[in-house]
């Protein structure tokens, strides 16, 4: 179970930069904890991304902040790694990863 404090946060992705992130993706992954209280989400870099569920399990699209994984316990920073890793290998697959082969 995962569920990250604001003080994690490294910055906030602009509207701007999430209408980029959209545009150049057919389709944005998603990848939603365990207990279902966050989502994350990665640019074609691998920039990895938070935001909240609701209580009512929906996602607010315009509201991801950066996670900074030099501010999290070692715990923590590995499932969240783990959660990365996914996050890469899905959009490799997806074919909207950039790689430098």
């Amino acid at each position: 179970m995962i569920s990250l404090p604001n003080p994690t946060a490294k910055k906030v992705m602009t509207t701007e930069q999430l209408d980029q992130l959209k545009s150049n993706y057919c389709e944005m992954i998603i990848y939603t904890t365990d207990d279902n209280k966050g989502a994350y989400s990665i640019d074609d870099e691998g920039t990895l991304y938070y935001t909240p569920v609701s209580e009512s399990g929906t996602i607010r699209l315009d509201d991801w902040i950066e996670v900074d994984l030099y501010l999290l316990n070692e715990e923590l920073n590995q499932e969240v790694r783990e959660i990365q890793d996914k996050l890469i290998a899905m959009n490799k697959v997806n074919g909207t990863y950039f790689t430098c082969n």
